[in-house]
């Protein structure tokens, strides 16, 4: 039995491979150039995506712990992300399986989404939170 055939376009995943490898070797020299965060270059505040940067190159370098540190919320949107992707897939798939009916899509999740990303900016700058800012600037 030989495995089905793809019809039409190549899978993305078969282009991600070549890019995801070209985007690890780069990773250093990116990391030198990336630009500093405007808004806390002029208000002295950290946003909710500070430290997003170094949180993406710590990932690919396989340090979790240094990635956590610089990002919470970006390490932890990446993991839910990735989970309310595939329950989304197998929702659409498998209609009939009502439990998975909470993964389709709805604008109220747009909404929890600003809601935190504005906590977590407003607690990151609160001086007792000091562990939710990034490690460096």
């Amino acid at each position: 039995m030989s495995p089905p055939r793809v019809k039409g376009k190549w899978p993305c995943w078969v282009l991600l491979i070549p890019l995801s490898i070209m985007l690890l070797a780069m990773a250093p020299w990116l990391s030198e150039r990336m630009p500093s965060c405007l808004f806390h270059e002029k208000t002295g505040l950290f946003c909710a995506g500070c430290g997003a940067t170094r949180s993406a190159l710590a990932l690919s370098n396989g340090d979790w712990f240094g990635a956590m540190r610089n990002n919470f919320l970006f390490v932890s949107a990446l993991g839910l992300s990735g989970v309310w992707i595939l329950a989304s897939a197998v929702s659409e798939k498998f209609p009939e399986v009502k439990i998975l009916r909470v993964f389709r899509f709805r604008l109220r999740f747009l909404w929890w989404i600003l809601a935190t990303l504005i906590a977590f900016t407003l607690l990151r700058n609160i001086p007792v939170m000091d562990f939710l800012r990034p490690l460096s600037q």
